[in-house]
């Protein structure tokens, strides 16, 4: 299998569950109003309103990333292009929110959504056989995610326990704003305060022994 492929998904989930991000007015019900933006979220990744998606951005972002630079990507990820092309199914999943969390040295406020989602990828100019496939299985599973093809050049893939960190701070104009959990991600480090991805860490950490022993 061509090394390429696993760059193509690996850009594709950053584009999708990183730069997802959410903003919101302050509100007495912070649970309610985090939901309102979790579902937000996912109804403007499906409407592929990417105006919405970047008045939602978290302002440092465009410090490190121009504005159209991600609006670019967005489009070339979500409607495909002459390599590949995504699928994203058409419905808002399931989630959990966390309780509210203060991070008092840093006057934030931060709370944490998980869920699953889906996707397929098509590629255009490739296709998989037999042990192609297995492989494409087995590095998916590393990342913690189901793979299973459609066809020789579609797979559709299953991306467990997703957790997306909602924070409120100086730096958000004390505006509820949303970054995936990433904790591979330089970006995810810069912009927020070690408290915040302390809490960040070990609340996975709960999440995934959790998971583990329903199995």
């Amino acid at each position: 299998m061509k090394a390429f492929t696993f760059r193509i998904i690996s850009a594709v989930l950053t584009i999708i569950f990183f730069s997802s991000l959410g903003f919101s007015q302050d509100s007495n019900d912070s649970k309610k109003m985090i939901d309102s933006l979790a579902t937000k979220m996912f109804v403007d990744m499906n409407n592929r309103d990417y105006a919405a998606i970047m008045d939602m951005t978290h302002p440092k972002v465009f410090d490190l990333v121009p504005k159209e630079t991600m609006i670019s990507a967005f489009k070339s990820m979500l409607e495909g292009n002459d390599e590949f092309s995504v699928e994203i199914p058409d419905e808002v999943p399931e989630f959990n929110i966390s309780e509210v969390f203060k991070d008092d040295e840093e006057k934030s406020d931060f709370a944490f959504v998980t869920y699953d989602m889906e996707m397929a990828m098509t590629f255009k100019n490739e296709s998989f056989d037999e042990a192609g496939k297995d492989t494409m299985i087995k590095m998916m599973k590393m990342q913690g995610m189901e793979a299973t093809f459609e066809s020789d050049n579609t797979v559709n893939l299953k991306m467990l326990n997703r957790m997306t960190v909602l924070i409120k701070d100086e730096s958000t104009e004390n505006r509820w704003a949303m970054i995936n959990y990433d904790p591979d991600s330089p970006l995810f480090f810069q912009l927020l305060s070690a408290p915040v991805i302390e809490k960040a860490k070990s609340y996975y950490q709960d999440l995934m022994i959790a998971q583990k022993k329903k199995e």
